[in-house]
Formats: structure tokens, sequence, C-alpha cells
């Protein structure tokens, strides 16, 4: 029977209710969970920013640490409630079981990460040129923080966003997808439990009508995204207008070099995690896979072993490697860019359209000989999708890296300290890595992009205070 979950905006401390406008059904299972939800209008959003504002001034008058322990409180709190927030996620958007508490256990790391700097936000003071005088640099609160969250990350990409804006002082109203909403509002249910000021986190559910409607709003002192290049696009022109400070991130078309002198089994490693992993669906992803000729051969027939051998299908079960989709809108996205693909002559290894997959599921797809001009290399495919980028060395190869609009992630399998400095030096990305999947980041490290694939201060790690805060500059004289 299949389950139905209906959902409220949550305001002020309480839940209000509204019109089912959006439902989505469990991608893998659809007979399994459907999950409905209102969406937000220009009223409710204008009230939770009022509310987040009262909330600012209340979370300086309780204090750091009281901060620093609600934080804490939450990592906990998602720690011990992990297996049921990862099942949850896995019926909503069809993550692996493993991935989804994996995802939840990073989300309770951050917060204790953040927990720890919001005791940290300390300034300076020293002697001004003028004498007498002195200088005094401090880091204040930005105010209401507007988070629109993906779908793809239900719990760890709000944890690196509300998680660094209460450490150091502010007050945030979420949006997350409208394809992750159960998650999203079980993750703000443990929010709300941890003893923060009401109005800390208000939530507003919907599709991008909530969204635009949160980003136009006045009394919103930044906004911090993560989605794709055209809404990303939207919300910079929305917040340049209203004049608040905008922090994106939105993707890539992440590139994975694979040198003749590779390890055969590590350069695998990382390109089948890279490309199949949760379905493909991470913005670090790998599409490109840029080798050279005189391994090439070899690596495409052990990819291909491998990628086979992936078990496919219901996420709930812990041997599952790949789940489905996160949504059937997904499949048909994805779909058509395959079939564009495979219309411009480039033919898959392995799966491709014609390897049909019930439900959201779609197989994991390798293209040979694909071209840096093509679809296949300029494109962002947001599924188990990948090309093989043949080149005849080095140098060829890093002009393919870097002939690309985004600049999110890449990664070189060398065993050259030579080639993989030069990697480090010359490639236009914000995430490098070195014999490592272009996936992955670690909660106490910076995040994000150049090019199309980011926009403003980076996220996480300690740079998350660049764009939570305003720096002040006080001069004072003692007379």
């Amino acid at each position: 029977m299949t389950e139905t979950i209906r959902l409220a905006h949550h305001v002020g401390g309480r839940a209000v209710d509204g019109a089912m406008t959006f439902s989505q059904a469990s991608p893998s299972n659809p007979d399994d969970l459907v999950v409905e939800g209102p969406e937000a209008d220009a009223a409710l959003v204008a009230e939770a920013v009022a509310n987040a504002r009262s909330a600012v001034d209340a979370l300086d008058q309780v204090g750091i640490e009281a901060r620093a322990d609600a934080l804490s409180r939450i990592g906990r709190t998602l720690l011990a409630n992990a297996d049921r927030l990862a099942l949850l996620a896995t019926r909503e958007t069809g993550k692996t079981i493993n991935d989804a508490k994996g995802e939840v256990v990073r989300a309770a790391r951050t917060f204790d990460f953040f927990a720890g700097e919001a005791l940290r936000n300390i300034g300076e003071r020293f002697a001004s040129t003028r004498p007498g005088a002195m200088v005094e640099v401090d880091y204040a609160p930005v105010g209401v923080v507007a988070a629109i969250t993906p779908w793809n990350f239900p719990f760890a990409i709000p944890a690196w966003k509300i998680a660094p804006a209460i450490a150091f002082g502010n007050a945030v109203v979420w949006k997350p997808s409208e394809i992750a909403s159960a998650s999203a509002d079980a993750f703000r249910a443990i929010l709300a439990e941890a003893g923060l000021p009401v109005g800390t986190v208000e939530m507003l559910l919907g599709a991008g009508g909530a969204g635009a409607a949160l980003t136009g709003a006045d009394g919103v002192d930044a906004i911090s995204f993560t989605g794709s290049v055209a809404t990303g696009n939207r919300v910079v022109r929305a917040a340049a207008e209203k004049g608040v400070r905008a922090q994106m991130e939105m993707g890539g078309v992440n590139g994975l070099i694979i040198l003749d002198d590779a390890n055969l089994d590590v350069a695998v490693d990382c390109a089948i995690n890279g490309a199949y992993f949760n379905a493909g669906q991470r913005c670090t992803a790998t599409s490109r896979i840029i080798i050279t000729d005189g391994i090439a051969d070899r690596f495409i027939a052990a990819f291909i072993e491998r990628a086979k051998a992936l078990k496919i299908g219901d996420p709930r079960d812990p041997q599952t490697q790949i789940g489905s989709l996160a949504a059937f809108k997904q499949k048909t996205l994805i779909a058509s860019q395959v079939e564009q693909a495979e219309a411009a002559g480039f033919k898959p290894l392995i799966g491709g359209s014609a390897d049909a997959r019930p439900h959201a599921f779609f197989a994991p797809t390798l293209f040979d000989n694909a071209a840096p001009a093509s679809l296949l290399g300029q494109e962002e495919i947001f599924g188990p999708v990948a090309g093989i980028f043949r080149v005849r060395d080095f140098e060829e190869a890093m002009t393919v890296l870097n002939n690309n609009r985004y600049g999110l992630s890449s990664s070189i399998c060398t065993r050259s300290l030579v080639h993989a400095e030069q990697f480090k030096r010359r490639a236009r990305t914000g995430m490098r890595m070195v014999n490592m999947p272009t996936a992955g980041a670690d909660y106490h490290a910076p995040f994000g992009g150049v090019g199309i694939s980011s926009f403003g201060p980076r996220e996480q790690g300690r740079a998350a205070r660049t764009f939570y805060t305003t720096l002040h500059t006080t001069y004072q004289l003692a007379v």
C-alpha cells in the first residue's frame, strides 16, 4: 500500500498548511511513497523573512556558546537518527541506503565543525598609523540568509549552508527542492528541537515560484543557491537588483585525465566512482574521461567489466551500488540528452537509449571517441553518463580539460610528479584531485569552482565565514 506524506510550511514555529501543488512519487518504486506539498506565496515569504529578522537579534542575545551548543545537539541528533533519515531519503529520491546514511553522517559532522567555528569567530586589534589610535577588525552576521537547496544531497547541502549561517549569528529562510521535501521536513524537525530562537530556520516549500518569491523578497540580506546555471543566473540577477550578496554553486562538466603511466586499477576506480555513483547525480561527477592513447583500450576494457558488475536495483538493499535517478522528469531529460548524442553519431559502449530500465532507473552509459565540442564535452548531463575523449599526450589532455565554460572539479591519474604538479597549476577548476575521483569533498575544506560553475565566496570549511559575515573596521583614539 502506498504511503502518502502531506507536508506543510513551517513559519514562526508553527505549521502553515496550503493546497497541495506538487507531488513526488518514489522514483525507484512509485507504489511505495508519494510526497505532496504546498507552494509558498509572497505573503508567506514576507512573514518568514520578518520572523528571521527578529531571530537575528535573538541569536545575538543568546551568544556564541548557546549557538555552538545548539549546533552540537543538531549533529548528535542527526547521528542518532541516521538510519531513519537515510531510509526516508532513499525512498523519496532513489539514493542508495549506504549513500544516504553516509550523507546524514556528513551533515552531522558539518554541524560539529561549525559548532567549533562559532567559538572561533574572532577579530583583530592592532596599532594605527596615526599615533595614539587603535584599529579593531570584527565580523558581524550578514542577517537574513535565503538558502535554496537541491535534491541530490537533501541533508549535506542544507547542512553546509545552515550550519555556518547559524554559527556566525544569521537566521535562514530555507526553500528545499520539491523533489526532496519530505527529507527536508525531517531535517527541519531536528533543527527545531535544538533550542534555537523561533525563526532561526524558517522552511518554505514549493517549486520555482516559491524560490523566485524568496529571492525577490525585501529584507533578505544574502542568498545561497545550489542548482542549475539557468536558475542560478536568475538568482544572481535578482540579488543584484536587491543589492544583496549572492553565493551560487551551479554544477560542472568535470574531466578526469588518465595518462599512460597511471595505475590502471586506480584509474578505473576513480572513473567508476566519479561517473556512476549516486547515479551520476553529483555536481562533481565525472562526465569527461580524457585518456591518452597508450592506455585507452586497456582502460576501456577494464572499465566496462567493472561497470557491468555494478549492482543496480532497489536502493534500500545495502548491496545495491547504484539506485534510481531522483525523479521521473530527470530520466526524461537525461534520455533526451543521450538520444541527442546518439543522433550526432556517438555510439555507446554500454548503456544508451536502447537499454531501457523501469521507473526512474537509467543504465550506466559510456560513449567512446567523444568530441570536445559536442554535447558530451560541453553540457552537464546530470546522470550516469560519461564520454571517452582520446588524446595524444598530457598537453592535449590539458587543452581538452580546459576547453569548457564550467570549472568545478577535475582529476588526474598519473605516477608522474611533474605532470601532477603541472595539472595542479594549470587546471582551470576550483577543485583539483590527483589519483582520486572528481567527486567528493571534505566538510572542513573550501568548496567551489570557477567559470560558470560558481559565483561568489566559497562554501564549507573556514572559508564559509567570508559569505556569512560582514567585516567591520573600527578606528579609536583615546582622548
